[in-house]
């Protein structure tokens, strides 16, 4: 009989969820999600048809302008309690919940993965240095409700290990990557040698970089780059008099696969994320990668084999893959003024691994086998994901 799978979401849905849903292990079918926002935007919605539907309306759209603001102070208030942040779910619905990123007190057997383990604190280090408060995540962390902590990536696992360090604890926790499903690419069109960038936070995930790296090869090359994302005006300004360099805004994802499609390898030496998504995508479509040896990277990414890892000039993580400032805001204002005047030796590590691939064919092919071969069979494929939930999930029902 199929067993019935709750998928829990405190926030919007990732791409990397709906590939896990669509991908659903043998016996378990995935029937519902959840938007639990924030308390504010949830007693707004609940407003009495009393209240009239203008101004109903209105209340929510003003929620939701403010919640941004005011969920730091949220969350600052939970760690100065040593109050962990848990959210109630209560059904007889189903049978298991998968909490994408947040603690539950809930009624039924539940896993929750996390990208770290300040995502159980609102993205706050200082949170999992006091003493208090990690005391009173472990005893959350002990419930026997929670039958799994799946960690995105080993470095995740151990960005909760080294802080919680309670046996029973250690013992819940199992790296479970997150499902890539293999390309669907189109007919290529370029016959350059083209390099590819996409991601926000432009500074802070290596765009500017980049852009700086390819500039000092470009000249000896028929090559191209082209970086899609949140371009910031005087990036545009600087790179304006490349005809080699194409900078491009927000595209619908029809046309990412062409760009995809028609790229040699992807660049994202990223100084910001616990988990970069779009390099297993990159991967899916055959694209060895560039990236930096920092956190989670060196495991997305097998050096000389599915792309190459470069030494970072600036990591986001400390030694026991702590985020390396006590909060986002500090951290935030240290990479991006290191972001912004890269050192020199950086640059010349990151454009001498662009032209290694340009000029080494069989490295670059190598590694695009490979990397298709991650998505398809390896680490990141709908064929493990199901497997590995499968068993997950059976263990957690006492199957």
């Amino acid at each position: 009989m199929t067993k019935n799978a709750f998928l829990y979401m405190s926030s919007a849905t990732h791409n990397a969820y709906r590939n896990m849903v669509a991908n659903a292990p043998d016996g378990f079918e995935f029937v519902g999600s959840e938007f639990m926002a924030h308390g504010l935007v949830q007693a707004a919605c609940g407003l009495p048809a009393s209240f009239g539907t203008a101004l109903a309306g209105g209340v929510k759209r003003l929620a939701a302008r403010l919640q941004p603001h005011l969920s730091p102070y949220y969350n600052d208030a939970h760690i100065l309690l040593n109050k962990p942040k848990v959210r109630r779910f209560v059904s007889r619905d189903y049978d298991i919940v998968h909490s994408g990123q947040s603690l539950l007190d809930t009624n039924l057997p539940y896993v929750v993965d996390f990208e770290h383990a300040t995502a159980f604190c609102g993205y706050s280090q200082y949170a999992l240095r006091r003493p208090g408060f990690v005391d009173a995540l472990e005893r959350v962390l002990l419930n026997p409700r929670l039958a799994k902590l799946l960690a995105w990536s080993d470095a995740a696992a151990r960005s909760l290990t080294n802080f919680v360090k309670h046996e029973d604890v250690a013992r819940k926790v199992e790296t479970f990557y997150p499902v890539m499903a293999p390309a669907q690419a189109v007919p290529r069109t370029s016959t350059s040698f083209n390099f590819l960038y996409i991601g926000n936070n432009f500074y802070a995930k290596g765009g500017y970089e980049s852009l700086l790296a390819f500039e000092r090869i470009c000249g000896r090359y028929d090559c191209r780059f082209t970086a899609i994302g949140d371009i910031p005006p005087e990036v545009a300004a600087r790179f304006a008099g490349n005809r080699k360099i194409t900078l491009v805004q927000r595209v619908p994802y029809a046309k990412v696969v062409e760009f995809y499609s028609n790229s040699d390898v992807f660049v994202f030496p990223s100084h910001y994320d616990t988990y970069g998504f779009v390099i297993p995508e990159a991967l899916s479509f055959g694209l060895p990668v560039i990236g930096v040896d920092s956190f989670s990277t060196p495991e997305l990414i097998r050096h000389e084999k599915t792309g190459l890892l470069i030494k970072t000039h600036f990591n986001s993580f400390a030694d026991d893959d702590g985020y390396a400032a006590p909060t986002q805001q500090e951290l935030a204002r240290r990479r991006h003024a290191a972001c912004i005047n890269p050192p020199d030796w950086y640059i010349a590590q990151l454009a001498d691994a662009m032209e290694r691939f340009i000029n080494d064919r069989r490295l670059k092919d190598e590694c695009s086998r490979n990397a298709v071969l991650e998505t398809t069979e390896g680490k990141f494929s709908p064929k493990r994901s199901r497997e590995q939930l499968k068993r997950i999930y059976e263990e957690a029902l006492g199957a």
